[in-house]
């Protein structure tokens, strides 16, 4: 089977299911993508693959967060480090898994376009903040849609930038920040001056960058739904079972790598139907 495009939709640690099923499913299939959409966690997981080092990530992540034991620390406020532990980890992660190198493979492979929110111009920040979660609350209530659209409607917009923009490693982080932006988790992400919010505001399945390019599109879920689209071109995967890692939960390394296993499963019983 051929997939000319493959999506990585947003879901925080719940995406290293996508990991493990690209990892069964790229090799034994021989999938070698044109284009990749990503956004949120999604594109984190995306870069570290295509650039070969999710290995070495995914080590140093998982030891980072064995080390870590809460996901809130109350007595820095009264302090100068950071209430929350998620944005400096999550860059660090980044970086320990794209150097140089591995940002050179990026370039030469599959363009991989990563999607972040804008907000609506009559939006202050504190404001754009919280229309933002108030977005992110209604599309839990309506969680067994795989597209959302809550964020649109409020009138976040989407902006779609190229890994190839990205001259250095930090830029790369940057990006992918970006796309995963949800204050006061992470910090405030800009761009020439207009705040950027997760991407996953306007579309945490990014299927319509490649609905109008043709060929086949892989679209990589996070989450487990009730019932899949049926959309001409698309080939929709999803966990097998409710995946139990949180989504912004730092501390739990071992929920991490059963993840990882559920999706290197998941995608042997894929690879095995197609046989």
């Amino acid at each position: 089977m051929h997939f000319d495009h493959v999506v990585f939709s947003g879901g925080g640690n719940r995406c290293f299911w996508q990991a493990g099923f690209w990892s069964v499913a790229a090799a034994a299939l021989n999938l070698k993508p044109d284009g990749v959409a990503a956004v949120s966690a999604g594109s984190a997981v995306a870069c570290a693959l295509f650039a070969g080092t999710f290995e070495q990530g995914f080590l140093g992540y998982k030891k980072a967060i064995a080390g870590n034991g809460r996901n809130v620390y109350l007595r820095n406020l009264l302090r100068e480090q950071p209430v929350f532990p998620h944005g400096d980890m999550y860059r660090d992660a980044i970086l320990g898994s794209i150097d140089a190198s591995a940002l050179a493979r990026l370039h030469q492979g599959p363009e991989i376009r990563i999607l972040m929110s804008c907000p609506p111009r009559w939006a202050s920040r504190p404001m754009a903040i919280m229309l933002g979660a108030l977005a992110f609350c209604v599309d839990a209530w309506e969680k067994d849609a795989v597209h959302t659209s809550s964020g649109r409607n409020i009138g976040f917009k989407p902006l779609y930038l190229s890994v190839r923009e990205c001259a250095t490693p930090a830029e790369l982080a940057d990006l992918i920040i970006a796309s995963s932006c949800v204050p006061p988790l992470t910090p405030q992400a800009t761009r020439d001056g207009v705040s950027l919010f997760d991407g996953g505001l306007v579309s945490n399945v990014p299927t319509e960058f490649v609905g109008g390019s043709g060929g086949e599109t892989l679209v990589l879920l996070s989450k487990r739904f009730k019932a899949l689209p049926s959309v001409p071109g698309r080939t929709y995967v999803q966990p097998s079972q409710p995946i139990q890692v949180g989504t912004w939960d730092y501390t739990d390394d071992a929920a991490l790598q059963s993840t990882f296993d559920l999706g290197r499963r998941d995608g042997e019983t894929f690879c095995g139907a197609l046989a």
